[in-house]
């Protein structure tokens, strides 16, 4: 019989002070530089120059690196500190707190989007009456804490803690607030006919189930990742499937990583991608053909191939799948509908820059 994890307490990461440290460590940067570039080298300033230049910028330096540091310590004090356990949730903010109890608790899950979704707990207010000066509260719904602010793995550990400790049930809701059932964990591996929307939604061509979001950063327009970038296929409760990334000397190359970190494969080119294994022996290629991307074996068959459809909602990738191809294969050729929409020659919609769960 396992054992409940025990009570929880999650608040902001790392991720939460990303800019202020950057902005502080660029000024810093940028400042010293300048200096230095005034009193030393061929370029060396006069003396009374180079020094009213060094009070200058490395005064705004120190102002810049100054004011980030000030946010930063803006966003710690005024984090949400969140403690879930058998009781029910206590949540701090700033010196106040704010308890809801186990028996209040309708639900604890998540909101989309599927690439930063909204931690969020569902109660009776009348029962927990000082949540509303915490944090935000909409009806029934309390907003708790961000997942670009929250740290790595916070997602597992939320939903052991709720469903065994707590008690209390897994709520997912989408961004039109319908409630996402859930999928077996491996419905994406195992589907062998797939179409990608312009939304960069995974469906089963057959039943019209969602099966997974591909995720890019920000401002970043879909498919395979750029260098130094990851690109991340989540299941609709936002758990993550694979990982996509390009390392920044990597080339052309695309690592591909299952869900425990694992390594995949690797993905080679873009129009007419190669399929590989993690040490680098090659599973498949892919070769354009009637109007089709075709992926084959070693062994020649094929294993994959990728159709693009238009009809009145637009353009459609449809990706089928052989289920005689082998494990490796088959997952990397999810990448598939990424590669080709990547080379800018098939784009299946235009990128309105979106960040929802639509990606």
């Amino acid at each position: 019989m396992s054992v409940p994890p025990p009570a929880l307490t999650i608040t902001l990461g790392r991720n939460a002070y990303r800019w202020p440290l950057r902005i502080c460590l660029t000024a810093l940067t940028v400042g010293l530089a300048v200096s230095l570039s005034t009193l030393t080298g061929p370029g060396a300033w006069a003396p009374e120059e180079a020094g009213r230049a060094v009070a200058v910028c490395g005064g705004g330096a120190a102002l810049i690196a100054l004011a980030a540091a000030a946010w930063a310590f803006v966003i710690y004090q005024d984090r949400l500190i969140v403690t879930i356990g058998r009781d029910g949730l206590i949540l701090r903010r700033r010196g106040r707190e704010a308890a809801i109890p186990a028996a209040a608790v309708d639900a604890v899950g998540i909101t989309w989007p599927v690439a930063d979704p909204v931690w969020t707990v569902w109660f009776d207010p009348e029962a927990a009456p000082g949540a509303g000066a915490v944090t935000k509260v909409d009806g029934r719904a309390a907003v708790l804490l961000r997942e670009r602010s929250l740290p790595q793995g916070w997602l597992e550990a939320v939903h052991a803690t709720a469903t065994e400790t707590l008690g209390a049930c897994w709520r997912v809701l989408d961004d039109e607030g319908r409630e996402v059932d859930p999928l077996p964990r491996d419905a994406l591996r195992e589907a062998d006919h797939v179409v990608v929307d312009g939304e960069w939604r995974y469906r089963d061509d057959r039943t019209g189930a969602l099966l997974a979001v591909a995720c890019t950063p920000p401002a970043e327009s879909p498919g395979l990742p750029l260098p130094g970038r990851t690109t991340v296929l989540r299941d609709p409760q936002a758990r993550t499937l694979l990982e996509f990334r390009r390392g920044r000397a990597a080339g052309g190359r695309v690592r591909v990583f299952l869900a425990d970190g694992r390594p995949a494969g690797e993905i080679r080119g873009s129009l007419e991608p190669s399929f590989h294994t993690p040490d680098g022996t090659l599973l498949g290629t892919t070769r354009v053909t009637g109007g089709r991307h075709v992926v084959t074996g070693v062994d020649g068959r094929e294993s994959a191939t990728l159709r693009i459809e238009g009809d009145d909602d637009g353009v459609h990738l449809r990706l089928e799948r052989s289920p005689s191809a082998p494990g490796p294969l088959r997952t990397l050729a999810l990448a598939l509908p990424m590669a080709v929409h990547g080379t800018g020659r098939h784009r299946p919609v235009r990128w309105a820059g979106r960040r929802s769960g639509r990606a």
